[in-house]
């Protein structure tokens, strides 16, 4: 006994001493209790009141227990029963203790409580929100984040109540001058949700804060251009790195805030339809010494179609400081988010970009991103397909894109085409139908000039991986001719050398059982083209289509062609074209 309480008895104040030392000496005291001792029962007490908690596994050594989640002091439904202000004071004083239990509750687990409660019954809240202007910042986060999870779920509240709230909150000097902890900076989380909050506001007229708050949105969002901090952000980012970031989050909800006003005063506007306070900052930001940030750099290239609607006069008089060529951090920065907001250029973006030599700059730019150099070859090809560009001049943008040598470019190319392809072949839309018609006509000079560029390349591997989905380009055309016949059989060859070759060899398969009334010859010579590895998957997947092929040759006259396949299969170990050979040699 005197063991167990060694170091105890002289501590002057044992309430100071840690529960976990105290739940410990408990536990083997447990184990004397049935003993009596007076001096037994007594210690058990006095640890029993630093700790009150169960003893669980005693008298096992150690023991690790992992759980996810936090415990919160008062249910749901408990919190809920109060009122706001003895949630708020309830908030205030709440103390967590050392946490080494499940059920031990916990500040997060409060906070995600009240968050749970403001999603449910946000408009309990704004009825009176002025307690809540004196718990801590970390409350104050969850409690805003309940009324965005509320607002997107499209549940009514006191916006006039949230927003002079949260003016108030901006107005303390404490609320700025905390210091915090790397990760765990509330003052940013507060700002980050007051911008979603005000972008979700007015993103949509259906389900958008009444029109009189507006000012007052504005206001917020002024103070918080000023005060978040921007992120660590790089141009190779992806654009999700950019536009989830505190400073990103707030220039989003000043663009759509920017866009909410426009539309409800559209009538009353001519050409400049965002307010002068949000203009002149975002005019003052153009200065790259003024906002250094690459987010307010991104932003603009990325809302860059919705800027134009707000006000055309100041892009087109801004273009060269929206994409600042001398710094290509930010010019990056921008051009990527111009190139990733959307799957088709705006025409006239698409001519002051070029006229102003950003495009041709992209095309000599190092972009990391991979999806942003696919977006590029997009714009260029639609630019084509439009007939904003000419193959037939050699300081045309598609003709530099096709005549690159740059593997990344040329495969985009390829796969552009046969995704637009497809895609535009299956509707039955008119418009579309004619833009399909416009892809095609475009297929024969860039298949041309992209096989020569691949085919003096060819002992390279890059390029053998951008000529095997090019044989799928058989597809976007109605007759093959003899130029394509040989591109074809040329670029079959390498068809196992991409990734994901099936499902061109798949796509081929489909488009010669297409073609073979037309050119039989032509189809029966690019599938004596196929490589023999091929025919076990192709008796897997298009053994029906090549079947109906042959027989069409067989029914055509095409005997020899015919039989020359089927043996091919044959030798190949794959035998099921012999009831078709079989059928035709009577």
């Amino acid at each position: 006994m005197d063991r167990i309480d060694s170091g105890l008895a002289s501590t002057k104040n044992d309430d100071t001493r840690p529960k976990s030392i105290a739940d410990k000496r408990r536990e083997w005291l447990s184990a004397l209790l049935e003993t009596g001792n007076e001096k037994v029962i007594a210690a058990y007490q006095k640890y029993e009141g630093i700790n009150p908690a169960p003893i669980e596994h005693p008298g096992t050594l150690s023991k690790i227990e992992f759980w996810m989640g936090s415990t919160s002091p008062l249910t749901a439904e408990k919190l809920s029963s109060l009122s706001n202000a003895q949630i708020a004071k309830y908030l205030i004083n709440f103390k967590e203790t050392e946490v080494f239990r499940k059920s031990d509750p916990t500040e997060r687990g409060l906070a995600q409580t009240l968050e749970k409660c403001v999603k449910a019954s946000p408009q309990k809240f704004t009825d009176n929100l002025q307690p809540f202007e004196y718990v801590s910042s970390f409350y104050q986060s969850s409690l805003l984040h309940g009324f965005l999870k509320a607002w997107r779920n499209e549940k009514p509240f006191d916006w006039f109540a949230l927003l002079k709230f949260t003016c108030k909150i901006l107005s303390f000097e404490h609320f700025w001058s905390v210091q915090y902890k790397v990760g765990f900076n509330y003052r940013n989380w507060i700002l980050s949700t007051v911008a979603d909050l005000i972008r979700e506001g007015t993103k949509d007229d259906k389900h958008a804060f009444d029109v009189q708050f507006l000012p007052l949105a504005e206001e917020i969002l002024l103070i918080l251009v000023e005060k978040a901090e921007p992120s660590i952000f790089a141009p190779k980012d992806s654009s999700l790195d950019a536009l989830s970031s505190d400073r990103g989050k707030v220039f989003s909800a000043m663009i759509n805030y920017a866009l909410r006003f426009a539309r409800i005063n559209e009538d009353k506007l001519d050409g400049c339809r965002w307010t002068q306070s949000i203009k002149a900052d975002f005019t003052k930001r153009l200065d790259r010494s003024v906002e250094l940030s690459l987010e307010f750099s991104y932003t603009l290239g990325f809302y860059l179609p919705n800027l134009l609607y707000l006000d055309e006069q100041w892009v087109v008089g801004n273009i060269d400081r929206i994409f600042p060529q001398q710094n290509e951090d930010h010019w990056q920065a921008a051009f990527s988010g111009c190139l990733l907001s959307s799957r088709y250029p705006h025409a006239n973006l698409y001519v002051w970009l070029k006229t102003n030599g950003h495009y041709r700059k992209a095309l000599n730019a190092n972009f990391a991103d991979k999806e942003t150099q696919g977006r590029l070859v997009r714009h260029l090809c639609v630019g084509w397909i439009k007939d904003w560009e000419t193959f037939d001049d050699e300081t045309s943008l598609i003709y530099q894109l096709i005549n690159s040598r740059n593997p990344n470019f040329l495969s985009a190319v390829v796969h552009f085409f046969l995704r637009e392809g497809e895609t535009l072949s299956q509707s039955s839309d008119s418009e579309k139908i004619k833009a399909y018609e416009k892809v095609k006509a475009k297929v024969r000079p860039a298949w041309r000039a992209l096989f020569k560029a691949l085919a003096r390349n060819s002992n390279e591997v890059a390029y053998q991986r951008i000529l095997s989905p090019l044989s799928a380009w058989v597809g976007l055309v109605d007759e093959i001719d003899t130029e394509i016949l040989e591109s074809v059989k040329a670029s079959i060859k390498y068809i196992d050398k991409a990734p994901g070759y099936g499902m061109t060899l798949s796509r081929v398969i489909e488009a010669l059982l297409r073609h073979v009334l037309i050119t039989p010859q032509k189809v029966g010579k690019i599938y004596l083209a196929i490589p023999k590895s091929e025919m076990w998957y192709l008796q897997g997947v298009k053994k029906g289509d090549i079947e109906k092929t042959v027989r069409i040759l067989y029914e055509k006259g095409h005997k020899d062609i015919a039989d020359k396949i089927c043996n091919r299969f044959g030798e190949a170990g794959v035998d099921f074209l012999r009831a078709v050979y079989e059928a035709y040699q009577r």
